[in-house]
Protein backbone atom coordinates (compact mmCIF):
# COMPACT_ATOMS: atom_id res chain seq x y z
CA UNK A 1 0.00 0.00 0.00
CA UNK A 2 1.56 3.48 -0.69
CA UNK A 3 1.39 5.51 2.20
CA UNK A 4 1.71 9.20 2.68
CA UNK A 5 4.06 11.07 4.89
CA UNK A 6 0.87 12.54 6.93
CA UNK A 7 -3.16 11.05 7.86
CA UNK A 8 -5.92 13.47 6.98
CA UNK A 9 -6.81 15.58 9.09
CA UNK A 10 -9.10 18.58 8.55
CA UNK A 11 -9.91 20.99 11.17
CA UNK A 12 -13.00 22.89 12.26
CA UNK A 13 -12.22 25.75 10.15
CA UNK A 14 -12.10 24.10 7.14
CA UNK A 15 -15.49 23.43 7.56
CA UNK A 16 -18.18 25.12 5.97
CA UNK A 17 -20.72 27.47 7.28
CA UNK A 18 -23.82 26.35 6.11
CA UNK A 19 -23.71 23.11 7.94
CA UNK A 20 -24.08 25.01 10.77
CA UNK A 21 -26.14 27.50 9.40
CA UNK A 22 -28.77 24.67 9.06
CA UNK A 23 -28.80 23.23 12.25
CA UNK A 24 -29.13 27.03 14.10
CA UNK A 25 -32.52 27.30 11.35
CA UNK A 26 -33.63 24.27 12.19
CA UNK A 27 -33.39 23.63 15.81
CA UNK A 28 -33.65 27.31 16.66
CA UNK A 29 -34.94 29.41 13.89
CA UNK A 30 -37.69 27.96 12.86
CA UNK A 31 -39.00 26.95 16.45
CA UNK A 32 -39.20 30.86 16.78
CA UNK A 33 -40.29 32.01 13.53
CA UNK A 34 -43.08 29.94 13.68
CA UNK A 35 -44.13 30.77 17.11
CA UNK A 36 -43.79 34.36 16.57
CA UNK A 37 -45.91 34.04 13.66
CA UNK A 38 -48.53 32.39 15.54
CA UNK A 39 -48.77 35.31 18.31
CA UNK A 40 -48.65 37.80 15.49
CA UNK A 41 -45.64 39.52 16.41
CA UNK A 42 -43.01 41.30 14.02
CA UNK A 43 -39.56 40.68 14.50
CA UNK A 44 -38.96 44.11 15.92
CA UNK A 45 -41.62 43.24 18.78
CA UNK A 46 -40.00 40.23 19.98
CA UNK A 47 -36.77 41.74 20.21
CA UNK A 48 -38.20 44.40 21.94
CA UNK A 49 -39.91 41.85 24.66
CA UNK A 50 -36.93 39.79 24.80
CA UNK A 51 -34.23 42.51 25.32
CA UNK A 52 -32.04 42.53 22.16
CA UNK A 53 -32.16 44.08 18.58
CA UNK A 54 -34.09 43.10 16.30
CA UNK A 55 -30.61 41.78 14.29
CA UNK A 56 -30.28 39.21 17.30
CA UNK A 57 -34.22 37.94 15.86
CA UNK A 58 -33.58 38.13 12.39
CA UNK A 59 -29.95 36.18 12.83
CA UNK A 60 -31.78 33.47 15.10
CA UNK A 61 -34.73 33.03 12.02
CA UNK A 62 -31.87 32.58 9.36
CA UNK A 63 -29.49 30.45 11.12
CA UNK A 64 -26.85 32.94 11.33
CA UNK A 65 -26.90 32.81 14.95
CA UNK A 66 -28.47 30.75 17.86
CA UNK A 67 -29.96 32.42 21.46
CA UNK A 68 -27.52 32.43 24.23
CA UNK A 69 -28.98 30.23 27.02
CA UNK A 70 -29.91 33.28 29.36
CA UNK A 71 -32.23 34.57 26.89
CA UNK A 72 -33.89 31.42 26.12
CA UNK A 73 -36.05 31.43 28.33
CA UNK A 74 -37.65 34.94 27.77
CA UNK A 75 -38.07 34.02 24.42
CA UNK A 76 -40.44 31.20 25.27
CA UNK A 77 -42.43 33.18 28.17
CA UNK A 78 -42.65 35.87 25.16
CA UNK A 79 -43.47 33.61 22.73
CA UNK A 80 -46.17 31.53 25.37
CA UNK A 81 -44.20 28.20 24.90
CA UNK A 82 -42.42 25.96 27.15
CA UNK A 83 -38.35 24.66 27.13
CA UNK A 84 -40.04 21.46 25.63
CA UNK A 85 -41.55 23.01 23.15
CA UNK A 86 -38.70 25.37 22.07
CA UNK A 87 -36.29 22.36 21.85
CA UNK A 88 -38.62 20.20 20.60
CA UNK A 89 -39.00 17.76 22.92
CA UNK A 90 -42.61 16.02 23.37
CA UNK A 91 -43.56 17.24 27.07
CA UNK A 92 -46.03 14.83 28.76
CA UNK A 93 -46.01 17.45 32.35
CA UNK A 94 -47.90 20.42 29.70
CA UNK A 95 -51.06 18.90 31.10
CA UNK A 96 -51.09 18.77 34.94
CA UNK A 97 -50.94 15.63 36.99
CA UNK A 98 -53.93 15.44 39.87
CA UNK A 99 -50.98 15.61 42.45
CA UNK A 100 -49.46 18.76 40.46
CA UNK A 101 -53.38 20.25 40.69
CA UNK A 102 -53.16 19.47 44.03
CA UNK A 103 -50.00 21.45 44.41
CA UNK A 104 -51.71 24.12 42.72
CA UNK A 105 -54.61 24.21 44.83
CA UNK A 106 -52.47 24.09 48.28
CA UNK A 107 -50.12 27.00 47.41
CA UNK A 108 -53.15 29.36 46.48
CA UNK A 109 -54.41 28.79 50.01
CA UNK A 110 -50.64 29.72 51.40
CA UNK A 111 -50.32 33.62 52.99
CA UNK A 112 -47.99 35.40 50.92
CA UNK A 113 -45.18 35.46 53.16
CA UNK A 114 -45.29 31.45 52.83
CA UNK A 115 -45.96 31.48 48.90
CA UNK A 116 -42.37 33.72 48.76
CA UNK A 117 -40.97 30.88 50.66
CA UNK A 118 -42.14 28.67 48.36
CA UNK A 119 -41.07 30.47 45.09
CA UNK A 120 -37.70 31.37 46.36
CA UNK A 121 -37.30 27.63 47.17
CA UNK A 122 -38.13 26.32 43.82
CA UNK A 123 -35.57 29.58 42.40
CA UNK A 124 -32.78 28.10 44.24
CA UNK A 125 -33.53 24.50 43.32
CA UNK A 126 -33.18 25.51 39.56
CA UNK A 127 -30.43 27.29 39.97
CA UNK A 128 -28.80 24.38 41.58
CA UNK A 129 -30.38 21.67 39.12
CA UNK A 130 -28.91 24.50 36.32
CA UNK A 131 -25.39 24.25 37.45
CA UNK A 132 -25.24 20.38 37.57
CA UNK A 133 -26.72 20.55 34.35
CA UNK A 134 -23.50 22.61 33.13
CA UNK A 135 -21.29 20.47 35.32
CA UNK A 136 -22.43 17.52 33.78
CA UNK A 137 -22.25 18.36 30.61
CA UNK A 138 -18.97 19.67 30.96
CA UNK A 139 -17.29 16.35 32.52
CA UNK A 140 -18.95 13.99 30.69
CA UNK A 141 -18.93 14.99 26.87
CA UNK A 142 -16.18 15.99 24.96
CA UNK A 143 -16.19 17.86 21.47
CA UNK A 144 -15.63 16.14 18.31
CA UNK A 145 -15.71 16.72 14.34
CA UNK A 146 -18.11 14.67 12.39
CA UNK A 147 -17.36 13.99 9.03
CA UNK A 148 -20.73 15.12 7.03
CA UNK A 149 -19.72 13.14 4.00
CA UNK A 150 -20.54 9.48 4.32
CA UNK A 151 -17.86 6.43 3.96
CA UNK A 152 -18.71 3.57 1.78
CA UNK A 153 -19.16 0.18 3.40
CA UNK A 154 -20.56 -1.09 0.03
CA UNK A 155 -19.98 0.80 -3.79
CA UNK A 156 -18.19 3.60 -2.51
CA UNK A 157 -18.77 7.55 -1.81
CA UNK A 158 -16.62 10.48 -2.84
CA UNK A 159 -14.24 11.54 -0.21
CA UNK A 160 -11.69 14.04 -0.79
CA UNK A 161 -9.92 16.78 0.84
CA UNK A 162 -12.93 18.96 0.74
CA UNK A 163 -14.60 16.79 2.58
CA UNK A 164 -16.96 18.69 5.06
CA UNK A 165 -17.05 18.26 9.05
CA UNK A 166 -19.29 20.17 11.79
CA UNK A 167 -18.94 20.33 15.38
CA UNK A 168 -20.42 17.23 17.31
CA UNK A 169 -20.44 16.32 20.90
CA UNK A 170 -20.05 12.60 22.21
CA UNK A 171 -19.71 11.15 26.12
CA UNK A 172 -16.42 10.55 27.40
CA UNK A 173 -15.12 7.07 26.35
CA UNK A 174 -11.68 5.40 26.00
CA UNK A 175 -12.89 4.99 22.19
CA UNK A 176 -14.36 9.08 22.07
CA UNK A 177 -11.29 10.38 23.78
CA UNK A 178 -8.58 8.37 21.29
CA UNK A 179 -10.92 8.85 18.10
CA UNK A 180 -10.42 12.38 15.97
CA UNK A 181 -13.69 12.44 13.89
CA UNK A 182 -17.18 10.37 13.62
CA UNK A 183 -17.69 9.11 10.06
CA UNK A 184 -21.25 7.30 9.57
CA UNK A 185 -21.35 3.74 7.48
CA UNK A 186 -22.81 3.88 3.80
CA UNK A 187 -23.77 0.45 2.58
CA UNK A 188 -23.81 -2.94 4.04
CA UNK A 189 -20.61 -4.45 3.07
CA UNK A 190 -18.96 -4.59 6.22
CA UNK A 191 -21.91 -6.10 7.58
CA UNK A 192 -22.05 -7.86 10.69
CA UNK A 193 -19.56 -5.51 12.20
CA UNK A 194 -20.66 -2.94 11.10
CA UNK A 195 -23.98 -1.23 9.79
CA UNK A 196 -25.52 1.05 6.98
CA UNK A 197 -26.30 4.50 9.22
CA UNK A 198 -24.38 3.35 12.03
CA UNK A 199 -21.41 6.40 12.97
CA UNK A 200 -18.10 5.01 13.72
CA UNK A 201 -15.31 6.53 15.81
CA UNK A 202 -11.91 7.01 13.09
CA UNK A 203 -8.39 7.85 14.95
CA UNK A 204 -6.64 9.47 12.38
CA UNK A 205 -3.44 7.36 11.36
CA UNK A 206 -1.21 5.98 8.19
CA UNK A 207 -0.24 2.24 10.46
CA UNK A 208 -2.69 -0.70 10.02
CA UNK A 209 -1.49 -3.74 10.89
CA UNK A 210 -3.07 -7.03 8.74
CA UNK A 211 -6.96 -7.18 9.83
CA UNK A 212 -7.63 -3.88 11.33
CA UNK A 213 -10.36 -2.13 10.24
CA UNK A 214 -9.83 1.62 8.19
CA UNK A 215 -11.50 4.21 6.57
CA UNK A 216 -9.77 4.45 3.28
CA UNK A 217 -9.94 6.73 -0.09
CA UNK A 218 -9.44 4.67 -3.32
CA UNK A 219 -9.02 6.73 -6.78
CA UNK A 220 -11.03 9.34 -4.79
CA UNK A 221 -13.79 7.09 -2.81
CA UNK A 222 -14.14 6.46 0.41
CA UNK A 223 -14.41 2.70 2.07
CA UNK A 224 -14.61 1.01 5.31
CA UNK A 225 -12.78 -2.36 4.68
CA UNK A 226 -10.32 -4.53 6.57
CA UNK A 227 -6.54 -4.39 5.75
CA UNK A 228 -5.07 -6.83 3.69
CA UNK A 229 -2.10 -5.73 2.23
CA UNK A 230 -2.92 -6.06 -1.55
CA UNK A 231 -6.48 -5.91 -1.15
CA UNK A 232 -9.36 -4.18 1.07
CA UNK A 233 -11.47 -6.98 2.59
CA UNK A 234 -15.38 -6.91 2.62
CA UNK A 235 -16.79 -9.31 5.47
CA UNK A 236 -19.89 -9.23 3.82
CA UNK A 237 -19.80 -12.02 1.16
CA UNK A 238 -21.76 -10.62 -1.07
CA UNK A 239 -19.63 -7.74 -1.83
CA UNK A 240 -16.10 -7.85 -3.72
CA UNK A 241 -12.68 -7.11 -2.59
CA UNK A 242 -11.33 -4.08 -2.97
CA UNK A 243 -7.78 -5.33 -5.39
CA UNK A 244 -5.38 -2.92 -4.72
CA UNK A 245 -3.46 -1.84 -8.33
CA UNK A 246 0.24 -0.21 -8.76
CA UNK A 247 -1.71 2.69 -10.22
CA UNK A 248 -4.66 3.37 -7.72
CA UNK A 249 -4.43 6.25 -5.47
CA UNK A 250 -4.65 5.16 -1.99
CA UNK A 251 -4.29 6.88 1.45
CA UNK A 252 -5.40 6.03 4.79
CA UNK A 253 -7.51 7.88 6.74
CA UNK A 254 -7.44 6.13 10.00
CA UNK A 255 -8.45 3.48 12.08
CA UNK A 256 -12.41 2.39 12.58
CA UNK A 257 -12.05 1.97 16.58
CA UNK A 258 -15.88 0.91 16.74
CA UNK A 259 -19.35 2.06 16.92
CA UNK A 260 -21.09 4.82 18.28
CA UNK A 261 -23.71 4.72 20.58
CA UNK A 262 -26.95 6.93 19.76
CA UNK A 263 -27.50 7.16 23.46
CA UNK A 264 -24.03 8.97 23.95
CA UNK A 265 -24.72 12.17 21.64
CA UNK A 266 -26.19 15.03 23.79
CA UNK A 267 -29.89 15.94 23.99
CA UNK A 268 -31.64 19.48 22.20
CA UNK A 269 -30.71 20.56 26.37
CA UNK A 270 -27.44 19.41 26.49
CA UNK A 271 -26.74 20.71 23.41
CA UNK A 272 -27.05 24.43 23.75
CA UNK A 273 -25.41 23.77 27.26
CA UNK A 274 -22.17 22.40 25.29
CA UNK A 275 -22.10 25.19 22.41
CA UNK A 276 -21.64 27.76 25.71
CA UNK A 277 -18.94 25.50 27.07
CA UNK A 278 -17.16 25.26 23.39
CA UNK A 279 -16.98 29.22 23.50
CA UNK A 280 -15.73 29.53 26.78
CA UNK A 281 -13.02 26.91 25.64
CA UNK A 282 -14.34 24.40 28.99
CA UNK A 283 -13.35 21.69 27.26
CA UNK A 284 -9.57 22.72 27.12
CA UNK A 285 -6.72 20.41 29.26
Amino acid sequence: MKKETSCYVISLSDAKETQLFSFNKTHYGNVIRDNRKKMGYTQQQVADLVGVSKNHVTNWEAGRARPDLNVIPAICKTLAISLSAFFSVPDAQDALSREEHQLVDNYRHLAPRDRLLIRTSIEKMLELSEAELWERCRLSFLPILHNYQQAAAGTGTPLDSATEMYQAFIKKSKEAEQADEIVTVNGSSMEPMFHHGQDVFVEHTTELSVGDIGLFVVNGEGFIKEWATDHLHSLNPEYPDIVLHEDDQIRCIGRVLGTVNKADYPSAEEMVVLQELLKENAFES
